[in-house]
């Protein structure tokens, strides 16, 4: 199992946040600004429901806002891959730091699975 050296300042959804925006810049799409962080924290929300008890209202909450807010995701699924292996380092399972209900950063061990399904929960919302 990897802990990402540089999880160890930021959280999950920073990392995601400037994956994101990255992958859909390289593909000609923009998000406004703090839209790729907004969604970044959906996703590291979504994982925090999964893994530490965050509510559904919480989690729901956070997604309606950001959708509202900055728009829907800007994510293709064919981009998958490439935002796993960037967040995930090209491995199996990281170590992450993610919100848990009380709003305290949780470390936790993501796996691709997990990671894939948090990517689809982001772009149906």
């Amino acid at each position: 199992m990897l802990f990402l050296h540089s999880m160890e300042q930021e959280t999950f959804s920073t990392l995601l946040g400037r994956a994101l925006d990255r992958v859909a810049s390289e593909h000609g799409q923009h998000y406004p600004e703090g839209g790729a962080k907004a969604w970044g924290m959906v996703g590291a929300s979504y994982l925090g429901f999964a893994l530490y008890g965050l509510t559904s209202v919480q989690l729901r909450s956070i997604q309606y806002r950001t959708r509202q807010d900055f728009g829907p995701v800007i994510l293709d699924c064919k981009w998958y891959d490439r935002l796993k292996a960037e967040c995930l380092d090209n491995r199996e399972s990281a170590d992450v730091l993610i919100p848990g209900p009380d709003e305290k950063q949780c470390r936790c061990s993501v796996t691709e699975q997990l990671f894939l399904e948090m990517l689809d929960f982001c772009r149906e919302g």
